[in-house]
This record gives C-alpha cells, structure tokens and sequence, in this order.
C-alpha cells in the first residue's frame, strides 16, 4: 500500500467501522480481502477508504441481510412455521383499543 495525502471525502478505517457498525478489526479484514477496494495509507500513516466505496459496501450488505431475511420467510412460510405461529394469537376487530366495555 503507497502512502499519499490524504483526498477530501475519503474516511478512515475508524469512520468507516462507524458508518458500518463493525469491529476496526473487522474493517481491516475487509480492506485485506479487497472487500473495500481502494484503501490506501495516508501520509500520517492512517488508512484511508473512499467514503463511496464504504457507503457502497453497507448498502451491498443490507442487501444481502434483506435477501436472507426474506429466504427465511420463505422458508418458514413453505413449512407451515409462520401458520401456526399465528393460529394462537387472538383476532381483534379493526379499530380495538385493547380496553374492555363494562
């Protein structure tokens, strides 16, 4: 990795652990499986990332948790899971406040 000045936008492995809700460790692990493409170290020695490319990357991996949400679903849904966890649950009549009439 070449050290070079730092650019305007761009985020440190700090920020982008923040802007991601991960570990530093666990940024660092991404920037070492090229993950987070276009890392480079500044002239203090700070990694820094392109802050597109983080914002990318969370977007990327919502995506991915949407999509493994929605197999569950499915999955549930396919075996019957998600009917009979409602099947005990009680129907209230639209517009109940939960308050019972004397």
């Amino acid at each position: 990795m070449v050290e070079q000045a730092s650019r305007a936008g761009d985020v440190s492995t700090e920020e982008a652990a923040k802007l991601l809700h991960v570990s530093l460790k666990f940024v660092d692990e991404l920037i070492e499986a090229g993950e987070l493409v276009g890392a480079y170290r500044a002239r203090d020695g700070q990694r820094m990332i392109p802050r597109a490319i983080v914002s990318a990357y969370k977007e990327k991996s919502k995506a991915a948790q949407k999509k493994g949400l929605d197999q569950m679903v499915e999955a549930s849904e396919r075996m019957g899971l998600y009917a009979a966890e409602v099947e005990d649950l009680p129907i209230q009549p639209k517009g109940w406040n939960g308050q019972v009439k004397n």
